[in-house]
């Protein structure tokens, strides 16, 4: 088994990221305070600068939100378009990517929690 350190720090990075995805995610129909709350959380627990950048995707209208909420709470339509959250950010390792689905929880649930 290989214990190289920076990997280690990655895989915990990632984990509390993600973690602080789905922390907040109630707030994700207010973009602002969602990136604060996530990037706030991230910042007290992790020692390290990773430049984390956290994108809820393109500004909706207010008319445009408030269909696809009606549309999922009366209609039981799912939608994609306020689910989705891209983040981006260095760690001591590597440059990471990642676009992350927060109506699928159960899928990071077992990534983190393994």
């Amino acid at each position: 088994m290989k214990l190289d350190i920076n990997e280690i720090h990655h895989q915990y990075i990632i984990r509390v990221i993600i973690f602080a995805l789905f922390l907040y995610k109630r707030q994700i129909r207010q973009p602002s305070v969602y990136r604060q709350s996530v990037l706030s959380f991230v910042n007290k627990r992790l020692a390290w600068k990773i430049h984390l950048y956290v994108d809820t995707g393109a500004p909706m209208k207010k008319e445009d939100e408030r269909d696809i909420i009606l549309d999922e709470l009366l209609n039981g339509i799912e939608s994609e378009e306020i689910s989705k959250v891209k983040i981006k950010f260095t760690s001591p390792l590597k440059e990471v990517s990642m676009e992350i689905d927060l109506k699928n929880e159960g899928k990071y649930q077992e990534f983190l929690y393994k």
